[in-house]
Formats: structure tokens, C-alpha cells, sequence
């Protein structure tokens, strides 16, 4: 699943100090020399704090950007675009601004959806010196196009990404504009995004981009999907081993349905009942009941994004009636079989089973799962061997088995 993560906002505190570091920076630099040590890392501890917290809100601003152009491409079809300048507000200096530009490349390298394929230009940040019959000009290679062009370092592409970060008393507001590279630098695309240093960012997967209401839903979905109880309906199918009398025995499908009840909070441990039926036309029909302890094997905690596997245990009791009951008769008929055959009586059996299996449950949705079951009075059929015979305890059946649960 992927559900939006939340990350720790920084107190309003935090919040107002960063306009104040921001506006003081000049005069703690004039008064480095009579600060203490312990001021001086006080205001480092500080610095860092909001650093890392304007970071996060920096890249949810980059991350939004590029969703409104999934949503919305500003260019037709897959445009090369130069990432001209990336601006970060005073004080955090280039190492905020590099950690931003890569957060772009990756975020926008994934969403080929918002039309815009990033371009490399290494003149583009250099200054140029162009001398012509009007003078001599010295600028940015992104500030002089034509200067650019004539020297062939656009790298074909002619339009140039701005991406400005300002503090604004408590917001942190991205200016974005594409424009064309020519001489007046028309702008193409524009967009200012704020959002404030007092609520959370949300930390997107790069890949799988979502707006915060989207984000919102599938959290709220994933919620309900924890309810403590659930109503499985299951899809299944038992197998018995070829027995003495070299006669295999029909499978027999069985469709039930029930209630299971998670133990822990966390899914660690759940347990259910549920009953069941089957019908094989000309062998007659049967009834189920059964009930389940599951263990999850692949942690503490019920995952939401990848399936887990649970060990279980369970007890069944089984009753057929008809000529497939004759699957589990003795060979040497009891009593009860010949009164029933005198009276012309459908044959009848009930018996209990004992089952281990692992089910494989994704997003406590959907399940596959596979078991062996022991028969423990069924000893003399005929028609029944053993899959497995560990002396006191003789695995007969082997079962597979699909489950849906709401």
C-alpha cells in the first residue's frame, strides 16, 4: 500500500525562530567574536532543527509541483526542460540547494506523466563573456540564451526551469516558471505553492505520487481494513491419499463461510469459525464445521503493503452423506451400516479432522492457503492411505484453499 507517511512538525516556536534566525543571521555573523561557545552552539542546534525541518518541507513542495504536472503536463508531449536555477532562502546555503536539485532529478526522472524531460547544461550556471559590436556582456549562461546558442551549449533544449524557496513569516513558498530560452525569456508555465512550517509534510513514494486528500483516503482505508473483525468466505478442495485398495478417492470441494477475529491489534494472532458445505451430484452432499488459530510467521505486525504468511492450526468435523461416504467406510461394515442398507438408508458418516497449514494473506483481503489434515477415527478405510505417517499421527488428506474476506 502505499499510504502517505507523516513526519513530525516543528513547534510554532520553532516556526517563529526560524524568521528570526533568518533575519539575524547578518548580525550573528558581526558578533561571532564576542558570542560564547554555548551560544554559538545553541544557535547551531537550532539552525539544524529548522534545517532539517524546512527540508522536508522543501521536497513536499518539489513533490507537489511534479504531481500538478502529472495531473496537468504544462507542454503536450515530452519536452527537454534545463533545470536553470534552484534559490533556497538565505542562511541554508548550497547544501540545501544540491540536496533539492537531486530531489527533483529522482522525483521527476519517475513521473514521465508530467511531460518534462530533464536536460543536462553544465554552461548554463557558468558565466559566459560574449563581445560583440555593443560591448562586452558577462551574465549567467541561462541569463544570455543567445550567447548560449551561438556557442551550442543548450543541449537542444529550449526552455529553462526556476525554482525559488522563500520563507514567509511561517510559510515556506515555491515559485516555479518554465520559460523560453530567447532574448526576453518569455514565461510558458507558472506556480506558487506554500504550505506551512506548522503542519506535516507528507514523505511520498517517488514512483506512486498523491495529493494529500488521496493519501488521506487510502489511510482511512487501510483503517477500516484493520477492523477486528472480518468475514471470510472461503474456497477450498480436499485430496486423500490412494488407499489399499489401489482406488482413488474423489476430491471433495467445499465453499464456507464464518467470522474471524483478530486477537492482537497487530494481527499477530487470529482465530475463526466457520462452516461450510459441498454437493458432488450422484455421491450426495456434505456438511463443515471448523474452526482456526493463525500465527503471522513474517513479523509482530500485519503488513499493509506486502503479504504475510500465517501458520495455523484447526480443528474440523466433517459429515457426508450419500454414496461418498462410502470414501471413509470400514472395510468391516458396523452394525449401523447393515441396518442402513436393509432400510435402504443413504450411507452416513461424521468424523473429526485436525489440520496444520500455512495461508498467505494479502492486505487481510484476499488469501491462498494449503494444509494437511489428520483423520484420527478414520483408520481402517479401505479407500484411505496416508500422505504422511508419523506413527501416532497419519496426515490423510492435503487441502488448497482460496479466501476472501470482508
Amino acid at each position: 500500500m502505499a499510504v502517505a507517511q507523516m513526519t513530525r512538525a516543528p513547534s510554532s516556536a520553532a516556526a517563529a525562530a526560524l524568521a528570526a534566525l533568518l533575519a539575524s543571521a547578518p548580525a550573528l555573523a558581526g558578533a561571532d567574536a564576542s558570542a560564547t561557545d554555548a551560544e554559538r552552539l545553541q544557535v547551531e542546534t537550532l539552525r539544524a532543527e529548522i534545517a532539517s525541518q524546512l527540508q522536508l518541507q522543501a521536497y513536499d513542495l518539489v513533490d507537489e509541483l511534479i504531481y500538478g504536472w502529472t495531473q496537468r503536463p504544462p507542454f503536450g508531449e515530452p519536452t527537454p526542460v534545463l533545470l536553470a536555477d534552484v534559490s533556497v532562502p538565505v542562511g541554508f546555503g548550497s547544501g540545501l540547494q544540491a540536496l533539492l536539485e537531486n530531489h527533483f532529478a529522482s522525483v521527476i526522472l519517475k513521473n514521465a506523466r508530467s511531460s518534462i524531460v530533464l536536460a543536462h547544461c553544465p554552461m548554463c550556471t557558468e558565466l559566459v563573456v560574449h563581445s560583440g559590436a555593443r560591448g562586452t556582456v558577462v551574465a549567467r549562461g541561462i541569463d544570455a540564451p543567445e550567447t548560449l546558442a551561438a556557442a551550442g551549449g543548450l543541449s537542444g533544449s529550449r526552455h529553462a526551469l526556476f525554482l525559488d524557496f522563500e520563507v514567509e513569516g511561517s510559510a515556506l513558498v515555491l515559485r516555479a516558471r518554465i520559460t523560453s530560452l530567447e532574448r526576453a525569456l518569455p514565461i510558458l508555465f507558472a506556480r506558487t505553492i506554500s504550505t506551512s512550517t506548522s503542519s506535516p509534510a507528507l514523505l511520498r513514494s517517488p514512483d506512486r505520487l498523491k495529493s494529500a486528500d488521496e493519501a488521506r483516503q487510502e489511510y482511512l482505508d487501510a483503517l477500516q481494513g484493520r477492523s477486528p473483525l472480518s468475514f471470510p468466505i472461503r474456497l477450498g478442495v480436499r485430496t486423500y491419499a490412494e488407499g489399499s485398495n489401489q482406488v482413488l478417492a474423489p476430491p471433495f470441494p467445499w465453499l464456507s463461510g464464518g467470522v474471524e477475529a483478530a486477537l492482537t491489534q497487530a494481527r499477530a494472532w487470529t482465530a475463526s469459525f466457520l462452516i461450510g458445505a459441498n454437493w458432488m451430484p450422484g455421491l450426495g452432499y456434505g456438511l463443515m464445521g471448523q474452526a482456526r488459530l493463525n500465527r503471522l510467521i513474517t513479523g509482530e505486525v500485519a503488513s499493509l503493503t506486502r503479504p504475510d504468511l500465517y501458520a495455523f492450526v484447526g480443528l474440523g468435523v466433517l459429515s457426508i452423506n450419500g454414496n461418498a461416504a462410502l470414501t471413509f467406510a470400514s472395510d468391516i461394515p458396523t452394525l449401523a451400516d447393515l441396518q442402513a442398507a436393509a432400510l435402504g438408508v443413504d450411507p452416513q458418516t461424521t468424523f473429526g479432522t485436525v489440520q496444520l497449514g500455512l495461508e498467505l494473506r494479502a492486505k487481510n483481503r484476499v488469501g491462498v492457503g494449503a494444509y494437511v489434515e489428520w483423520l484420527p477415527t478414520i483408520t481402517d478405510a479401505p479407500m484411505i492411505g496416508d500422505y504422511l505417517n508419523l506413527g501416532l499421527i497419519r496426515f490423510q488428506s492435503f487441502g488448497a484453499e482460496v479466501t476472501f474476506c470482508f
